[in-house]
């Protein structure tokens, strides 16, 4: 689930939660913006008028939720907006450079029968089931982070590190739909 959306049906607790936090932050940074551009005067009677936001949003429930519900739609706009451009910049700038520092990639027609399929050589054939060499019990609980990067050192992929900071970003813009499907199915046909 996305940083940036919020659980589609809220329990009540979440809900003056995030009227709280929205209205209070809103509330102090207008109030900051006025006392250090206008007058400091200015930042107490938006303290106040936070303050009664805020208490606006506690008794009634229906204008924290119409403000909790616009927020998830201007979230899911930006989030998919957002990915979009990340993207592009993973796939037209990053593998861009990466494609005129040498590497390349061979696109012949292959011969009748023969396969185009080059093996990577990063781990033997046989060494696949058991990337470790350990029980099933005793693998490392490190996380993706430190075996993308133990993987892009020992297979020579030191551009890998420059996609790093866009993957850890897609992955706080992904969002995950509520759906009667499982989503993380892979299937070959």
């Amino acid at each position: 689930m996305s940083i940036i959306i919020l659980p589609s049906r809220p329990r009540p607790a979440w809900l003056m939660g995030f009227w709280l936090g929205l209205t209070l932050a809103g509330g102090l940074l207008i109030g900051s913006l006025l006392a250090l551009l206008v007058s400091p005067i200015l930042s107490g009677v938006t303290v106040i008028l936070a303050l009664m936001f805020t208490l606006l949003g506690f008794l009634q429930r229906q204008v924290a939720s119409i403000v909790y519900e616009a927020w998830n739609r201007v979230a899911r706009r930006f989030t998919r907006v957002a990915r979009i451009v990340l993207m592009g910049i993973c796939f037209y700038i990053i593998f861009v450079a990466v494609g005129r520092t040498g590497s390349s990639l061979g696109l012949a027609r292959p011969t009748s029968g023969r396969s185009m399929w080059v093996p990577r050589k990063t781990l033997q054939p046989i060494g696949y089931p058991h990337q470790y060499n350990v029980s099933r019990k005793e693998l490392p609980q490190r996380g993706w982070i430190p075996t993308f990067l133990s993987w892009a050192a020992q297979s020579g992929n030191f551009w890998a590190f420059c996609l790093l900071p866009f993957l850890i970003l897609l992955r706080f813009l992904e969002t995950e739909e509520e759906s009667n499907f499982p989503n993380n199915i892979y299937s070959l046909f």
